[in-house]
């Protein structure tokens, strides 16, 4: 019996058509925005599926295009793409939605592995923000919007459950013209929304 997720295209593959079908920039900058709970099943697709990115795009890197990763660094899928995005040596830039962002995660290892990604990032903005709101949640988001040329959302495409979710930012990138690969986290699929 065939395998029904093989037949589906991969991350990458819609990544490298995006990317053939339009002129690369000297530099490109992939953005995430994304769910911050992921069950297991999921955050191993996901896991996987920006492992195998990251790896093409280092293969990219080391010709004529250069890259950079952007993330807010929140919980969740914004991590689990930082951290593939630097195992493969890809520069990354951090935007943090308010001052006391490490507030926002448990002392512990929820703590120290957000340290761990923000020591390791090429460059850190801080939103004028001290205190957590969804205002600097949805500022944060569309941060990583403009400073990127395509956005990976891992989402369950509803609605934003609150001001300055997923499903605001990718509304955002949409009338913004960007490209954005939806990385669909109830049926495991890849597409590209325009």
């Amino acid at each position: 019996m065939d395998d029904p997720v093989g037949d589906r295209p991969s991350l990458t593959e819609l990544v490298q058509e995006l990317i053939e079908s339009r002129s690369i920039p000297s530099l490109l900058r992939i953005g995430v925005t994304g769910h911050r709970v992921l069950e297991d099943g999921v955050e191993r697709w996901v896991a996987r599926e920006l492992d195998e990115l990251f790896s093409y795009l280092a293969g990219l890197a080391s010709g004529a295009a250069s890259l950079r990763a952007v993330s807010s660094l929140a919980a969740g899928a914004d991590q689990l793409f930082a951290a593939a995005a630097l195992r493969h040596g890809i520069p990354l830039d951090v935007v943090l939605p308010f001052t006391r962002f490490a507030e926002d995660f448990p002392e512990g290892p929820e703590r120290d592995a957000y340290q761990r990604l923000l020591s390791a990032a090429a460059s850190t903005t801080c939103l004028p923000w001290d205190e957590r709101s969804n205002g600097a949640y949805l500022v944060g988001g569309l941060w990583v919007v403009d400073h990127c040329d395509l956005l990976i959302a891992v989402w369950n495409g509803q609605k934003a459950a609150g001001v300055g979710g997923t499903g605001d930012v990718v509304d955002y990138c949409r009338d913004a013209g960007k490209p954005c690969v939806h990385m669909q986290t109830t049926n495991l699929r890849v597409e590209v929304l325009v």
